[in-house]
Order: structure tokens, then sequence, then C-alpha cells
């Protein structure tokens, strides 16, 4: 096939690499795997343009150039992702409509509070106009499953399982065992974590991680909490490490997307708690590189973390529970490699990306197909 791909939240070449973004080139990267040609005819955010006039009329330019683009390139379909009520796809719609072209999503989000909401209405409007136009929309989150069967057929509702390319999550022992050297980590019990440090639920993530590491160290003084990432609220999370947990606890920074694997494994076990993530891509990372992973069931993170086969789940905002799971790891190290075990296994069956993207495909060559004149 070839694809015009439009993803709503970022740019894929953005300097800031959210989890959206890299999902987004993994889209990308696993078309182009599969033999099908994907171009990329607008770039421009939708993140609340509802609410900026001002930012209309370079969007309506842009959307009429990508138009242009689609006209000269003829492709089978234009697939978007991501659309919800901040970033919905005003464009897509309109724009396969007038090239005749078969409309797909993934990670299409519809929830009917949006609507009660001054602030919402127009992002839960022009969202849900995308979601009941689109061909097939493909979703990573059983929970958008069942809303999206509010407005939609399941025919045209797909799950798709979420996934990393698990290639680049290879085992490094040696690696990492020169980094726990260099870190001066070796004999230490290591708790891994990792975030983009933004003001909000993931500052307060790492944080409860903090907390959750001080209240365990009379039992474990070996423990050393290691902290991967970087953004606005580092500063604020290394001053409260230091007086939490004075001399046992690093921040590595941000690390490069290939060395991460190697960082992951200088650690004995993965912590975040997830509270509001969607689906927490860091999860089956660390679970690749053989961590087993402490999480809470406030979100996505069930759906990633098998409880008791890979990671221990535990209910959410309960700091005493997240710690006494982190404990039970830290302390048992016979459960802590079995899960780490089972966990790299598990990812590798069920969430390599390559293989739950081919399903996606699949259908879509099929729409493509029956709608290909």
């Amino acid at each position: 096939m070839r694809v015009a791909y439009y993803p709503t939240f970022r740019s894929l070449d953005h300097p800031r690499s959210s989890g959206l973004v890299s999902i987004a080139r993994d889209v990308r990267a696993a078309m182009e795997a599969e033999g099908h040609e994907v171009f990329v005819p607008l770039a421009r955010t939708t993140e609340w343009i509802f609410l900026r006039p001002s930012a209309w009329p370079g969007a309506l330019l842009d959307a009429w150039r990508a138009d242009r683009e689609v006209r000269r390139r003829k492709p089978d379909c234009w697939f978007t992702y991501h659309t919800y009520y901040r970033g919905p796809d005003p464009f897509g719609p309109f724009i396969a409509r007038r090239n005749r072209l078969p409309y797909f999503i993934l990670a299409g989000s519809y929830a009917t509070k949006y609507r009660k909401r001054l602030k919402t209405w127009a992002g839960f409007h022009l969202n849900r106009m995308a979601l009941e136009r689109a061909d097939t929309v493909f979703v990573n989150k059983l929970r958008d499953v069942e809303n999206l069967g509010r407005i939609l057929p399941p025919e045209r509702i797909a799950y798709i399982r979420p996934g990393i390319r698990t290639a680049n999550f290879p085992p490094a022992s040696e690696r990492a065992a020169a980094l726990r050297a260099q870190l001066g980590l070796e004999g230490k019990r290591v708790v891994v974590t990792a975030a983009m440090m933004r003001p909000g639920v993931k500052e307060d993530g790492i944080a409860f991680v903090i907390d959750a590491c001080r209240g365990l160290v009379p039992e474990f003084p070996d423990l050393h909490l290691l902290v991967l990432g970087d953004g606005a609220a580092r500063a604020r999370l290394e001053e409260h490490a230091r007086a939490a947990l004075p001399g046992s606890c690093t921040f590595a920074g941000r690390i490069a997307p290939a060395d991460m694997h190697a960082w992951y494994q200088a650690g004995d076990l993965f912590a975040f708690p997830g509270i509001g993530e969607a689906l927490g891509m860091v999860y089956l990372e660390a679970q690749c590189c053989g961590l087993p992973a402490v999480a809470t069931s406030h979100d996505g993170a069930p759906e990633v973390v098998a409880d008791g086969e890979a990671g221990i789940i535990v209910p959410p905002f309960s700091a005493d529970a997240f710690a006494a799971a982190v404990g039970t790891l830290l302390r048992d190290a016979e459960l802590r490699l079995r899960l780490g075990r089972q966990a790299r296994e598990r990812v590798l069956r069920v969430h390599d990306i390559s293989a739950n993207y081919r399903g996606m495909f699949a259908v879509m060559e099929d729409v493509c197909g029956r709608r290909r004149p």
C-alpha cells in the first residue's frame, strides 16, 4: 500500500520524544518494514487547535497543501495516528472523502464526559466526527474498544495489542555490568524508574517511587534508585531525592533510545505507578530487558504488565502496597529473576509490535482492495 500518514499530536521529527512520538515513529517503521510506502502530507499539530483561532488560517493552508499532495501521489488510504478530544483530526476525514480514500485511525479514543465541558465541547465533536467517518478504528487499549462501541459497530473497531520493537531491547549483560561499575552500583539492589519529567502525573510518579524507596531503606540499606529521563521537573525531583534518599539515588538524565536497553539491565526491577498512564511503553521496554515491573491498576499498566507472571500490580494511590511490592521483589531474588525472565518471554510473545501490526495491515489491505476501482 501507499499510505498518507498523519500523526496529529506532534511531528515525527519532534525533538521531545514522548511516548506518543515514539509510537508514531514505530508505526511508520513497521509499515515500511512490511514493504508499504509511507509519506506524511500534513505535520500540523491539532492539540487544542479549536481554542487557538490564530492557528486556523495556517492550519487550513496546510490542509489545502496536504490535499494537493494526496492528489499528486495518489495513496491507497489515509491513516491518522491518535485522535481524541484534545487533539482531534479535523482534516483527515475531509481529505480522504475528497479523494475517495479509505480512512483509518489508530489510537482513537472516545469519552462522553468531554461533551459536557465548555472547554472541550468543540474537540469532543470534532473527534466524534472523525471516528464516525473512519472505515476502521484500531485501538490499543481495551477500554477504548468498549467506549467506541457506543458509536461504532463492532466490525469497524479492531483491537491491536500494544507493543514495542523488541529487537531494540536485546540482552546486554556486559554493558549493564559496565554501567553498574561506572555508577558505583556493584553489590547494590537497584530499582529502575523512567519517565519524561513533566510537571503533573509524570513528576508525581517519580516522587511516588522515591518515597516508596525511602520507606524500604531501613530493611535494604543497599537499595539504590536509578532514575532515567529528563524534563522541567528534574531539579525538584533531585532535591526531593537528596532529602529522601541521600547517597542512594542517581539521576542519569536523558538516555539515547539506542542505549536504553543497557540502562534498564543495570537494574534489578522496574517501578513506576503509572497514574493516568495511557499505556506505559516503559513497562514493555523494561520487561523486554528482563526486569519485573511494579505498577498500579489505575489505568493502562495492567494491559502490559501481567500480574503475578511478569510483575506485581497493586491498587492505585496506595503507597504502602506499592512499597510492599517493591520490597517483595528486593527480598526474594528467586521470584525477581523468575518474573523478569517471564516478563521478557511474554513481551517477545505477545507485545512485538512488528507482529501485532501485521494484523492491522491485513485489515487495511482488505479494505483498500475492496475500495480500489
